[in-house]
């Protein structure tokens, strides 16, 4: 799978939790991640690969602010409801302001304590796709993106 292209992104719009999960276990594979890494580590991982800085620094160069590491926003996540953006939250390589869902008509996101290759996460049945209010929350993220790029942050 070539993950060149992601470099270039600012946004990734997923439509379900299995996409999420499919996301991350494609990085994970592009990261050579190990089977039995525990949960803790694996949310200290990148969302977007950097494919110069995967090679020079290795994955440990874009772990989270709690651990004064430098820490990349990457790639921000457009999702069309909180079952979808709790996938995001949980798996740990989201800060939750760079997480874009329909807030109006649901309940904010909240962390997990469930392990992240846990079964209970996709219990609730998803729903049909609000495609209106799903392409606001991307809209949202690519001004937020584009507001970013021309602060530079």
């Amino acid at each position: 799978e070539d993950v060149s292209s992601l470099q270039q992104s600012d946004i990734a719009c997923f439509s379900n939790v299995k996409g999420v999960k499919s996301y991350l276990k494609m990085l994970d594979g592009h990261f050579s991640v190990a089977e039995d890494i525990t949960d803790e580590e694996r949310r200290k991982l990148p969302n977007k690969p950097d494919l110069v800085s995967d090679i020079i620094e290795g994955i440990s160069g874009a772990v989270s602010e709690e651990d004064g590491s430098k820490f990349d926003v990457g790639i921000m996540a457009a999702c069309p409801d909180t079952n979808t953006a709790k996938e995001c939250l949980n798996s740990g390589r989201w800060m939750s302001n760079y997480i874009y869902y329909p807030k109006d008509m649901q309940q904010a996101v909240e962390l997990k304590t469930e392990a992240i290759d846990s079964e209970n996460d996709t219990a609730e049945e998803e729903g049909d796709i609000d495609l209106e209010v799903w392409a606001a929350s991307i809209v949202q993220a690519a001004g937020d993106a584009y507001e970013r790029k021309f602060w530079g942050g």
